[in-house]
């Protein structure tokens, strides 16, 4: 099952702006994330289901989300403990996922499916978040807040009070809660969304907080509302270790040209300088030497050539000698990548 924060708040929340002061009308929404904490943490309820979205770890260059879903006929809202549950290894979930986040450009970078044990790949449509973080956030006005009771007739004066949505932190809710309240609209991109308005409300009483507490699309043909039912602070996942990454791939052989090789590979985003040998499988001593080489954009995103130039290769290899391509990404020395096919050198 595809989690609700995979195809709307994961999407919606990943490509905001810089990070900035807790305000009470933040300009983007990762401005919210300057001063939040690991362990911060909202759960939702829609179509069924409940889902936890967590702060697994934030630093200057990374943001680290944890999700997991769970149908709402496994979970008694009244007792549920969410720290004790995900400690527990959330039992009855049926989706439990990791998403990197570069800060600097709010790009999603990898997402991780426990759940599946292999990586999930989002297109842009599925990421709803990352696209609502780069947003400009404006102060709502009080007059255009949605306001509790009917609407009055005609020329009368509307004396009714702003509508807020529940507060529940650790499972106790707040009483009479207030809330800033943020818009921003969908830019024209021909999506489902284009030029929504979106509104989003963030509790007075946590400043620091990064996750409103309700977001609601405001559309003649779509309609979408995110509806909070608990938060809180310091919830520890029972997943260790580092987000999994993914190793680049030696896609094939070099292709020979004029007066260069390319050799073609894939290599995820997150590593950013990679590191290119021959290993010599002629004789006994089989050493590995580097291969300078210029990085090619390819049709992808992830795609790319090494463009080796052959006098570089004449100087560095022995005629006769059979090689083999090996990658070694910078910083990442427990991930070695060797090509499945050896040539022999001229």
């Amino acid at each position: 099952m595809r989690s609700f924060f995979l195809n709307r708040f994961t999407a919606l929340l990943l490509s905001c702006g810089a990070p900035a002061l807790a305000i009470a009308a933040p300009h983007s929404l990762q401005e919210k994330f300057t001063q939040a904490k690991a362990g911060d943490f909202i759960v939702t309820a829609q179509e069924g289901n409940y889902s936890i979205l967590f702060i697994r770890s934030i630093t200057v260059d990374t943001l680290l989300l944890e999700e997991i879903s769970v149908p709402s006929r496994q979970i008694d809202l009244k007792k549920v403990d969410w720290k004790k549950w995900v400690f527990e290894k959330a039992p009855g979930h049926t989706s439990w996922t990791l998403y990197e986040i570069d800060r600097a450009t709010g790009a999603l970078t990898e997402c991780f499916s426990y759940s599946k044990n292999g990586w999930l790949f989002l297109d842009e449509s599925e990421q709803f978040l990352t696209r609502l973080l780069s947003l400009p956030l404006t102060p709502t006005a009080d007059a255009e807040r949605k306001k509790i009771g009917p609407q009055p007739a005609p020329g009368e004066h509307d004396s009714r009070a702003p509508w807020n949505p529940p507060l529940v932190v650790e499972g106790r809710k707040v009483e009479r809660p207030a809330f800033d309240v943020v818009k921003t609209q969908w830019p024209d991109d021909g999506s489902r969304l284009a030029l929504c308005f979106i509104e989003l409300y963030f509790a007075k009483e946590l400043p620091a907080f990064p996750f409103p507490y309700w977001l609601e699309v405001h559309s003649p043909h779509y309609a979408f509302k995110m509806r909070t039912v608990d938060s809180g602070h310091d919830l520890i996942s029972p997943m260790v270790g580092a987000m999994p990454h993914r190793a680049p791939q030696i896609l094939g052989a070099a292709q020979k040209k004029e007066d260069v090789w390319n050799l073609p590979i894939k290599t995820p985003p997150y590593f950013q300088k990679l590191h290119l040998f021959v290993i010599d499988l002629t004789g006994d001593n089989k050493g590995a030497l580097p291969i300078p080489f210029t990085p090619i954009k390819g049709e992808t995103k992830e795609e790319m050539a090494l463009e080796i130039r052959t006098s570089e290769l004449q100087r560095i290899l022995a005629s006769g000698h059979r090689y083999q391509w090996a990658l070694i990404p910078e910083g990442s020395s427990e991930i070695y990548i060797e090509s499945e096919e050896a040539f022999t050198w001229k």
